[in-house]
């Protein structure tokens, strides 16, 4: 008889820490479960800032092909330029010989 109370304590322990347990378990998969939403829901959003950088990059480039084509258009326009100025000093300078 003496053992009765002594059991019913040690079961109420037991009933305590299997609770405790089985909370803690509970708990755990409920963060886990959350931990992984919020992981899809992350992924989700690093996919849409990398889509959208690619496509940033994508307009930067084709800008920056526009860009190079104008100046490639320009330096033919300058090297023309530099030619017939050349040829005009050219013949300025044949002209003033001729005079002298």
């Amino acid at each position: 008889m003496d053992q009765l109370p002594a059991i019913g304590i040690s079961g109420a322990l037991v009933l305590v820490i299997a609770y405790l347990l089985a909370s803690n378990f509970r708990d755990r998969v409920q963060h886990e479960r959350a931990l992984a939403v919020r992981d899809k829901d992350h992924a989700a959003e690093l996919a849409q800032a990398r889509a959208t950088h690619e496509a940033d990059l994508a307009g930067l480039r084709a800008r920056l092909a526009a860009l190079e084509q104008r100046l490639g258009e320009l330096e033919t326009e300058l090297d023309r330029e530099r030619a017939l100025r050349r040829a005009a000093e050219d013949a300025a300078a044949q002209a003033r010989r001729a005079q002298q």
